[in-house]
């Protein structure tokens, strides 16, 4: 698996080379707590992770030249943002908000900024969204691709949410878990998205070809339909509205059909009765007669029907590879042979739950293929009624009308 995480390809500069006192004695004073008050079991949310953060949100309050005052409560916040981990797993913001707060105070920190920084701590909170600035270069400073791969991040916080909240995963709902983060997750400035924008596309890729090579089971099939009411209503739920879309699909293609013969039997005609008078019609009718016996093949593209062979053997059965339940699958064969076929479907609750399978899938990839020709179809239509009508207008406007 590719790793998401790459070290920078350049070195963290502040404008001000020199940290503030404070800075320095917070720095000091989180480094002690975190390495007495973590577990060994915090492999992920560690001090590594906390210095990090840190790091990323001085590399990117520079990349907006951020003022020092600024970068000051950036660095405070990536800091102690988990801090808190060091009492409580679940609500470590709150904590770690404490936790900043009194060493701020005895430091005699401005009120103002002590506020800003512990709402600075709330965005990295999962769902808090970020406003200003500074909270959107701290939201993303927390999801930096900097320090170890994403393989080692990962396990490591499996393995706190094991410990900690007892949850535990299978392999492949943890991946299907991991992928539906990353793929839902956006970097709310450009510069993050620049710095860390193509590790994640990586991983994304590399999460994605994980889950492809997962295959389904047969105990998992088993499960999910014979044996689940919610799966069965699904799937009727499913097939229902695929087909419902099949005859959307069709109709809308037949309306293409109509519009484009009528086109052709009425309009054109019409107008080449103007050709001899006016011969610089010829293009714009040329460009309207193209583009109806295009949108006419793709719209017959789109509801033609699928080759279909009317003939199942019988390991295709036993391997659940096809479903008798279809006519385009049996229409050929005698009855005696149809019957035979049917029954060895019927005896075993597996091969049932295939053949709904084969029948959800086929008929979304039919699905799939005539919208996706029937939206060439009316991108053909919109493109030459337009370029008709503007080839018109320059023959209009030109004089050669």
């Amino acid at each position: 698996m590719n790793s998401i995480f790459a070290l920078p390809s350049h070195s963290l500069k502040r404008q001000n080379d020199m940290q503030s006192q404070l800075v320095k004695n917070a720095e000091s004073f989180v480094i002690d707590l975190l390495k007495s008050g973590l577990k060994p079991e915090h492999g992920y949310h560690d001090l590594r992770h906390t210095l990090s953060v840190r790091d990323a949100t001085q590399e990117l309050g520079n990349r907006y030249r951020l003022a020092d005052e600024e970068l000051e409560l950036l660095e405070l916040a990536g800091l102690f943002h988990d801090t808190g981990f060091t009492k409580t797993y679940m609500g470590h913001e709150a904590v770690s908000q404490q936790i900043a707060t009194e060493f701020l105070e005895k430091a005699d920190f401005p009120k103002e900024k002590i506020a800003v920084v512990n709402r600075l701590i709330e965005v990295t909170k999962v769902g808090v969204e970020p406003e200003p600035l500074l909270e959107k270069i701290m939201k993303d400073a927390d999801f930096n691709s900097n320090g170890p791969t994403y393989e080692e991040k990962s396990a490591a916080l499996r393995k706190e949410w094991e410990v900690f909240t007892d949850l535990k995963m299978s392999d492949d709902d943890w991946l299907h878990n991991g992928f539906n983060f990353w793929e839902n997750h956006r970097f709310y400035t450009g510069e993050a998205q620049a710095l860390y924008g193509e590790a994640k596309r990586k991983t994304l890729k590399s999460l994605k070809k994980s889950i492809e090579k997962i295959k389904p089971t047969e105990d998992m099939l088993d499960f999910a339909i014979s044996k689940s009411k919610s799966a069965q209503m699904m799937f009727k739920t499913t097939l229902r509205n695929q087909i419902d879309l099949t005859n959307i699909a069709d109709n809308k293609a037949n309306i293409m059909l109509s519009i484009n013969s009528l086109l052709i039997t009425i309009g054109i005609p019409m107008v080449a009765g103007n050709l001899k008078e006016h011969p610089s019609l010829v293009y714009p009718t040329s460009v309207l007669l193209l583009t109806c016996i295009l949108s006419i093949v793709f719209a017959t593209l789109a509801t033609r029907p699928v080759k279909m062979h009317g003939h199942t053997d019988t390991d295709a059965i036993d391997k659940g590879n096809s479903n008798l339940f279809f006519f385009g699958n049996f229409f050929k064969m005698n009855r005696e042979d149809y019957m035979k076929g049917l029954m060895r479907v019927m005896q075993k609750e597996e091969t049932i739950d295939k053949s709904i399978v084969n029948d959800l899938y086929f008929l979304g990839r039919t699905l799939g293929n005539k919208y996706h020709r029937l939206r060439i179809t009316y991108q053909i239509f919109m493109l030459g009624m337009i370029l008709t009508v503007l080839t018109f207008g320059v023959i209009y406007l030109t004089g050669n009308y």
